[in-house]
């Protein structure tokens, strides 16, 4: 009995140490430069500006597409796959839509920038973009935009710095880890097991700023009950809006002007809002 017990608790102990071991693989999906569309770079629609700064010692890469008549500027913070460069069809057509400047930056170990990705890591590494973007002149409100798991990431950074931004859009967003993981695990709760947390929804009650919660009513990776059950977890003032043709990674595609319109309408309100508390 004796000898069972310490095959169980050792077998126990590896499983741990397994799930500890590939957690990182089975959430992080970076594509590592030259892997992504790069030469987007030089597409002449597009001014895009290379972005190197630095989250405490590790070098990290952005892009910056100024606007022309900018009111506002959005720090993008992307989902769990690919890298900057992946995303340049959405940056092309904000731009068009949104009279925005647009900053996204990649995680450690995405793309073009050092180290290996963790969820403090990303916390880390959006902090650092918010002081670089917050160093840009002239200085102009600054609204979040976090899509998929970027959504943690921005909920995060807003619980850390409540005072340097004017809104925060949460695109495709999700709860926590552990709903996730039953999600996809089902029964086995594997999330017992795992350090990483994205507790958004436990942090963005205590977020005052005016939220936008955007959604793929067919969205396949993180379902609409998700988002809708962040969004209740939400303090206001908040709005969710649902994209009935979209799935989890088309929403600036299948969502059309309903989809523009309603990042519009939100930053003139952030904007407005920020101005007048000036």
């Amino acid at each position: 009995m004796l000898r069972f017990l310490i095959v169980i608790v050792v077998a126990g102990v590896i499983f741990v140490l397994l799930v500890r071991l590939f957690e990182r693989q089975m959430v992080f999906f970076p594509s590592q430069y030259p892997a992504g569309f790069w030469q987007a770079q030089n597409h002449t629609d597009l001014n895009i500006n290379d972005v190197w700064f630095a989250a405490e010692g590790v070098k990290l890469h952005g892009w910056f597409v100024p606007h022309a008549q900018p009111i506002a500027s959005l720090l993008m913070c992307h989902g769990n796959a690919g890298n900057v460069s992946d995303r340049y069809e959405w940056l092309a057509r904000l731009h068009r839509q949104v009279p925005v400047n647009i900053f996204i930056f990649d995680y450690r170990g995405y793309g073009r920038s050092e180290g290996n990705p963790t969820e403090d890591g990303c916390y880390r590494d959006a902090v650092a973009a918010l002081n670089w973007l917050s160093a840009q002149s002239p200085p102009l409100p600054i609204i979040m935009h976090g899509h998929s798991l970027g959504s943690a990431v921005a909920v995060e950074l807003i619980h850390r710095l409540p005072d340097q931004a004017a809104g925060i859009i949460l695109e495709s967003s999700f709860t926590n880890a552990a709903d996730m993981a039953r999600l996809m695990f089902g029964p086995i709760p594997l999330h017992w097991l795992s350090s990483m947390k994205w507790e958004s929804d436990e942090k963005i009650s205590a977020i005052t700023i005016p939220k936008l919660f955007i959604h793929g009513q067919h969205d396949s990776i993180i379902p609409l009950r998700l988002g809708q059950k962040l969004f209740e977890a939400a303090a206001p003032p908040k709005e969710f809006v649902v994209l009935p043709n979209a799935d989890h990674n088309d929403t600036f595609a299948a969502g059309g002007e309903e989809y523009y319109q309603a990042i519009r309408k939100f930053v003139e309100h952030c904007v407005s809002m920020a101005t007048t508390n000036i």
